[in-house]
């Protein structure tokens, strides 16, 4: 018989969800800066797009560096080049004393990696040695990742500012104190000339990168937690009233806002935007997909389709934990069948795009029963078209906080706390065969599988892989 989950038990997700807006801010009693333009609605497209199939990755992503969170603006997560087998630890630094929030991507730029902590430090380290280059200390805690452009760094802090750095010599290029009452937890987004982010105020803001003035502002009407994706001239980000908004990146108004988007909160990670759509993963419970008494199904194209004909007869009887949405009017699109696991009771981490543009999402594993594991997402057909076995090698428990990155070669799948209860390590798509990596963080004292706080996902410059565990960055070279 095929069981699917609908829905589980809420207090520790309800308990979660105050954390969102938990955290250091600054205590100044000023309004926040008024938008320059409000959230004038679009006209409504009459057009319905098609389903479209599975798009190409991004096949001039940069191998040299990793700017911004998942490599590019779409937030696909790709590595363009192929990655050596014989991984070796090159260096660590530990950061166990200040803590480093568990969604916080190593930014790689310029020879140099960089990551800000919850003490509010911005340290940049030598790509090669970890030998650290210089140090900045901002406002207030640092609660997620930089993003470096034409040789300057930028990053919002929860004091309420939004910095740039000479990305050379650490020194401050320009600050502006966009906010007085709530800060920033989003990374920024550079695209289309500007320095985007969100802020718990529930204002998007666009910077001049020169010189920090402001472009524009969106008012989105309710906090932004969610890092914001872009493509085609439009940012995308979801708001804690779980709505997906897109913003015109030329002038800051409106081009769409989603129709609700059931869940609990959209406070962690970021859209990923391929193939016409805008993929979205909220805080909650439930999946489309088959229960552990049915894994052999779980690839069975037929079974799959019939699960997604009996959701789109009556979607209120179902719970789900993945959307996506058009990139062109914001309208929900057919329901694809995903799994709500490799997470502890939080949002599941966004899938990255792999070689063929499909999404590597978690999955029961065929062969494993109740482990869980990855597998691939086609966007066209919206069915599992692939799951990543290797005799026992790949799954874990399901309550696990890991994220993937995809390169040419493989998929890295990386538990914040590594070696913990899910593997860690790499599928080699040539050979299907599971690498796993031993731990690499020193120190361990320092638990950050925490309720409901992520992972973060392994960046890739210059054929190294770079990945935060146990408030530990560790840095591995592959050939």
């Amino acid at each position: 018989m095929i069981k699917i989950y609908k829905a589980l038990p809420l207090l520790v997700l309800l308990a979660m969800l105050a954390s969102g807006f938990s955290g250091v801010q600054a205590g100044y009693l000023q309004q926040d800066v008024t938008p320059t333009t409000s959230e004038t609605p679009a006209v409504e497209e009459t057009t319905v797009p098609t389903d479209g199939q599975s798009a190409p990755v991004d096949e001039n992503a940069t191998t040299a560096e990793w700017p911004q969170v998942q490599n590019n603006p779409a937030r696909t997560g790709f590595y363009s080049g192929s990655l050596g087998t014989n991984f070796t630890i090159g260096w660590r630094r530990a950061f166990q004393s200040e803590k480093v929030f568990p969604q916080v991507q190593a930014i790689v730029a310029g020879g140099k990696v960089m990551v800000g902590t919850e003490m509010g430090n911005l340290y940049a380290l030598d790509a090669l040695t970890g030998a650290q280059a210089w140090k900045y200390t901002a406002g207030g805690p640092i609660l997620n990742s930089v993003a470096v452009d034409s040789g300057r760094v930028f990053f919002g802090a929860m004091d309420g500012a939004v910095y740039a750095l000479d990305l050379a010599s650490g020194s401050l290029v320009w600050k502006n104190q966009l906010s007085q009452f709530l800060g920033f937890s989003t990374a920024p987004l550079i695209a289309d000339g500007k320095v985007m982010l969100g802020g718990r105020n529930g204002i998007f803001y666009a910077l001049n990168p020169g010189n920090g003035s402001l472009a524009w502002s969106y008012d989105a009407g309710s906090p932004i937690l969610m890092t914001a994706a872009w493509n085609g001239g439009k940012a995308y980000f979801g708001t804690m009233d779980m709505y997906v908004h897109a913003v015109n990146t030329s002038n800051g108004t409106r081009a769409w806002k989603s129709p609700r988007i059931p869940g609990m909160a959209f406070k962690d990670f970021w859209p990923v935007v391929t193939g016409g759509m805008v993929y979205v993963r909220p805080m909650a419970y439930g999946y489309l997909g088959f229960d552990t008494d049915n894994t052999s199904l779980i690839l069975n194209a037929g079974a799959q389709q019939n699960l997604l004909a009996e959701y789109a007869a009556d979607p209120a009887a179902f719970t789900v934990s993945m959307f996506r949405v058009y990139e062109s009017n914001g309208q929900l699109a057919p329901m694809v069948i995903h799994y709500n696991t490799n997470t502890m009771n939080g949002a599941t981490a966004p899938p990255c795009v792999n070689r063929d543009g499909n999404l590597v999402v978690p999955t029961w594993l065929p062969n494993k029963g109740y482990f869980s594991g990855w597998g691939l997402l086609n966007p066209g057909s919206r069915i599992m078209v692939d799951a990543f076995v290797d005799g026992n090698a790949g799954g874990g428990n399901a309550d696990e906080n890991m994220a993937v990155t995809c390169a040419q070669n493989m998929v890295l799948a990386m538990h914040i706390e590594e070696e913990n209860a899910n593997d860690t390590g790499y599928f080699n798509l040539d050979t299907r065969r599971w690498t796993l990596l031993s731990a690499g963080a020193t120190n361990r004292q320092m638990a950050n599988n925490t309720q409901g706080g992520g992972s973060n996902p392994a960046s890739i410059a210059n054929g190294w892989v770079y990945h935060i565990t146990y408030y530990e960055l560790v840095a591995r070279k592959t050939n």
